[in-house]
């Protein structure tokens, strides 16, 4: 006979969340674990091995894996160029705040690889770009503002500052 049956319930939910919080854990830190595998055989030039591991934990939301599976679709390591798909890939990293995909982003919108061509969306992905710290971006910036309309760049700054404002807290 249960004296405290409370105490019983209680246990046994706590139990469960504890299960339950470890699997939630468990994707991220195979993610970051995975990522580690296949950065080093990227580094290692074996492209293979390193796509198979970027793949699995990009899946999973590991920024940097989701960049370098850019990376790897762009260039054309270890299977066809697709830029299309490439695009995604860095598109998933830059909404995470990663400065470079977000600044190829701007790239491939101004160059409409992989994406139409969006001179104001080139303009807004170099604005977050350069924020995050990837410098190259501010000269491909002050490039697309020569083709650009005064409102338009008064326009896109207002939405990249909003941007930045609501989801700098989130990515740092």
């Amino acid at each position: 006979m249960n004296v405290f049956p409370g105490i019983l319930i209680n246990n046994k939910i706590i139990g469960i969340l504890a299960l339950l919080l470890t699997f939630a854990i468990i994707p991220v830190a195979g993610a970051s674990a995975g990522y580690e595998e296949a950065k080093k055989a990227f580094d290692e030039r074996q492209f293979e091995a390193a796509f198979d591991g970027f793949t699995k934990a990009a899946e999973d939301g590991h920024m940097m894996a989701q960049y370098y599976l850019g990376v790897m679709y762009a260039t054309g390591r270890t299977l066809p160029r697709d830029d299309v798909t490439a695009y995604k890939w860095f598109m998933k990293a830059a909404l995470q705040g990663h400065p470079i995909s977000q600044g190829n982003i701007g790239t491939m919108k101004l160059n409409g690889r992989g994406t139409e061509f969006d001179l104001t969306g080139s303009y807004f992905w170099f604005i977050l770009a350069e924020d995050g710290g990837f410098e190259k971006a501010r000269k491909f910036m002050w490039r697309v503002t020569n083709y650009m309309e005064r409102d338009d760049i008064n326009s896109i700054q207002a939405k990249a500052d909003e941007w930045i404002k609501e989801n700098r807290g989130k990515i740092e």
